[in-house]
């Protein structure tokens, strides 16, 4: 009996860990952005929007944005969508001048897990 008690709490482990939901174990990953990565705009953007695929804390989370000699380029308060919690908002407080830009970001989701990540998109007026 004393035996087959460690392989019952085993068993019993395992299916509880197989029923967790994948969502409470996972992190926010960034599903879509605009400006897209690797884009050309031929007009500066008015805002970047981040959409996870988890909720945000928008208080624990930052979007810095850098030009190309690495300077940053002043943006708003970060917002959190009315009727997306996993999309953030940071509108620019200035039109960008043409150049290639970088989009820093980490983020915690509700959960608490943190991520992290960056990407680039080019300006090219007409």
């Amino acid at each position: 009996m004393f035996l087959r008690l460690p392989h019952l709490l085993t068993f019993l482990l395992v299916i509880l860990f197989s029923l967790t939901s994948p969502s409470v174990l996972a992190h926010a990953h960034l599903k879509q952005q605009m400006p897209a990565a690797e884009s050309s705009l031929t007009t500066s953007p008015k805002e970047i929007s981040l959409t996870y695929s988890e909720n945000i804390e928008v208080k624990f989370s930052k979007i810095e944005l850098l030009d190309s000699n690495n300077k940053v380029i002043p943006i708003d308060n970060l917002l959190l969508d009315a009727t997306n919690s996993a999309r953030l908002i940071a509108p620019l407080k200035t039109s960008l001048s043409a150049g290639q830009y970088t989009v820093n970001w980490h983020v915690v989701s509700v959960d608490g897990h943190k991520t992290k990540g960056k990407f680039q998109f080019m300006v090219k007026p007409d």
